[in-house]
């Protein structure tokens, strides 16, 4: 009795453990992927690419950026508009915010947005180069690029079935991914950007 007894908790304690071990595993598969589809040789880059659509779900995130853009619409209008023109709204908003969603939210568009840190940084590089000397301008990319990029700072349940994880640099949370369990597999489902500008 007492060794079915034993089986039966080695059995429960494995079923945690992995229960709340997957959330992270596909955690680590999402920014692995991020950085494979940067990469140089195609082959990689493709299997970046394969990897982000097993851990994202594209439909269910698009949906939810377009619900959530339609309520800050709602919400920045206030009571100027009435509620009569709410079915109207939502037709307008579908109309523009469908297609540009459908542009954005792609395999590729999600991993730039997981590096965006050192993508972002980059693309300010670009923009405001300025010449330098030679030496001096090494060492401040070197600088750069030892702080550029994205990390992981948190990750949590938030219910039985869905995740948080908070991004950022210096400490500081710039998105959030919520990830949901869909049979064995957690998958990105919603993304928010935080608000990064409240200083002290």
């Amino acid at each position: 009795m007492k060794k079915w007894a034993g089986l039966a908790l080695m059995s429960f304690a494995l079923i945690v453990i992995g229960y709340v071990a997957l959330p992270g595993y596909a955690l680590e598969q999402l920014e692995q992927a991020a950085e494979e589809a940067d990469a140089r040789e195609q082959r990689v880059r493709q299997e970046g690419m394969d990897k982000l659509q097993r851990y994202v779900d594209f439909p269910e995130l698009r949906d939810n950026l377009k619900l959530r853009l339609q309520r800050q619409l709602r919400e920045s209008m206030g009571n100027s508009l009435p509620e009569e023109f709410d079915e109207l709204l939502v037709a307008g908003t579908n109309l523009f915010i469908g297609p540009l969603l459908g542009q954005l939210i792609t395999p590729a568009g999600i991993a730039d947005l997981l590096r965006g840190g050192t993508n972002l940084y980059e693309f300010e590089r670009e923009l405001y180069r300025r010449q330098s000397p030679p030496a001096q301008n090494q060492a401040q990319e070197q600088d750069a690029s030892e702080d550029a990029g994205w990390q992981r700072l948190d990750w949590r349940f938030t219910s039985f079935n869905r995740i948080t994880a908070d991004y950022g640099e210096g400490g500081r949370a710039s998105l959030r991914l919520m990830l949901e369990r869909h049979g064995l597999r957690w998958q990105l489902v919603d993304i928010e950007l935080l608000e990064t500008t409240n200083r002290e």
